[in-house]
């Protein structure tokens, strides 16, 4: 059984990667403030300290082989509010953890989740080679952080670059494209596009966790210090809409479209990398099923419109009471 230790195990992806990878035999520490409260059940195979990982030790990091970092104010409007709070979280934060951990000899993976936003606007399809233009803040923040793991290479890295994340979490978020389209489709009848002909590359949650428990089982040289774009689509969000309606065969919804948007990124990503980690899977029809899955999940939401389940509100709450 292998000690894995996850920063941020209890936002929209870490309460799905926990009992991902207790299922798969492994022992889980996690450590979140639970800015969006404890998400993870409890399990003889988890612990979960409520702290600051600042406020670690470095002691405390001898006590596992695997790293995963999922700490980030990771919205583009959200990581706008308060760039120096941002700069903080999503970089000078890192800086400390690193220098508290680049020494010890008893981790065998750090695991960083960036994101394929570094990309910006891009015309070509786009690959780990690709040169990043990075648009928003936190995606300048990734590519920074990026950098700084490539060149120090201290400790064994691997940098996930994932898609748009969607899917069912304890910790629901509606403020990412494809959840919140089907929110909408279902208790409002209505969807609002803005732009739509932006593309971008989208990744379920559970693909995502197993990628990363891949990552962790197999421990092999090809991902060692490398960087891989993950996840299973690319479509506009005009298609993606369209495919959503057709996957879930809801009828009488209303499309308005607003073709001015202020959202500048569009770029569209090989899926070479995913293909590597998952030979065995027809990614079109995982695509199908991980989107008619969320369907069903969001549909018994007894709370889908709750202020918490939208990341911008509960940042600006937070600033506020600052």
């Amino acid at each position: 059984m292998k000690k894995i230790l996850i920063l941020g195990s209890e936002g929209f992806l870490g309460t799905v990667l926990v009992p991902h990878l207790i299922a798969n035999r492994n022992i889980v520490v996690g450590v979140d403030k639970c800015f969006f409260g404890k998400n993870n059940l409890p399990n003889k195979n988890f612990k979960l300290y409520k702290k600051d990982y600042n406020h670690l030790s470095k002691k405390f990091f001898d006590n596992f082989e695997f790293i995963i970092d999922l700490v980030n104010i990771s919205n583009d409007p959200a990581s706008e509010l308060n760039k120096k709070f941002t700069n903080v979280t999503n970089y000078l934060n890192k800086l400390k953890l690193y220098k508290k951990i680049e020494n010890n000899k008893k981790i065998l993976r750090y695991i960083y989740m960036s994101s394929c936003s570094v990309y910006g606007n891009n015309k070509n399809l786009i690959s780990e080679r690709s040169k990043p233009k990075p648009i928003s803040l936190y995606s300048k923040l990734c590519l920074k952080y990026e950098k700084y793991l490539k060149k120090r290479k201290k400790i064994p890295f691997t940098i996930m670059r994932l898609g748009t994340l969607y899917g069912w979490s304890k910790r629901m978020r509606y403020d990412i494209a494809i959840n919140k389209i089907i929110r909408d489709m279902i208790f409002l009848k209505k969807i609002e596009i803005l732009g739509g002909t932006q593309l971008r590359f989208f990744c379920h949650n559970q693909f995502a966790c197993s990628v990363i428990n891949q990552i962790i089982t197999e421990n092999k040289k090809q991902t060692l210090n490398k960087i891989f774009n993950i996840g299973n689509f690319n479509t506009n969000i005009i298609e993606l809409t369209k495919k959503i309606l057709k996957i879930t065969r809801i009828k009488n919804v209303n499309i308005h479209h607003e073709k001015n948007t202020i959202d500048k990124r569009s770029y569209e990503v090989s899926i070479k990398s995913a293909r590597k980690f998952q030979k065995k899977i027809n990614l079109n029809k995982m695509t199908e099923h991980s989107i008619l899955e969320t369907f069903n999940k969001i549909k018994i939401d007894k709370n889908p419109f709750a202020k918490h389940k939208v990341t911008l509100n509960i940042y600006k709450d937070f600033l506020d009471k600052r």
